[in-house]
């Protein structure tokens, strides 16, 4: 199990290299960097599961804690864009209603 665990952080390196060289010049909200990240919880999750590696369990729940975060305020963002986009969807369908309703003729007398 200890050679198991040696051959996953020799793995683990060139993994790192990438995450901390260029996966962190990205936007943390970018799709590529989020992506990343998922694969590297897993990856860790897989050794904690299948290696009992300490280590990477605590890795993975570290990783996963971060980028929930950045879910959440993406998710967040999103529901408001969501929102103020139906207030204007409202806003434009009274007044094409209020537009479309025949207008009365008014007695000059």
């Amino acid at each position: 199990m200890t050679l198991l665990r040696m051959n996953y952080q020799l793995l683990r390196i060139p993994l790192q290299f990438v995450e901390d060289i260029a996966i962190t010049q990205f936007d943390e909200r970018a799709p590529a960097r989020l992506a990343y990240e998922q694969l590297l919880i897993r990856c860790d999750r897989a050794a904690a599961h299948f290696l009992d590696d300490e280590n990477a369990d605590g890795r993975a729940a570290e990783l996963h804690r971060r980028t929930t975060a950045v879910r959440v305020g993406i998710a967040r963002k999103q529901q408001q864009a969501d929102a103020e986009g139906g207030t204007l969807l409202d806003l434009q369908r009274a007044r094409f209603h209020q537009r479309r309703q025949p207008r009365r003729a008014t007695d000059p007398a």
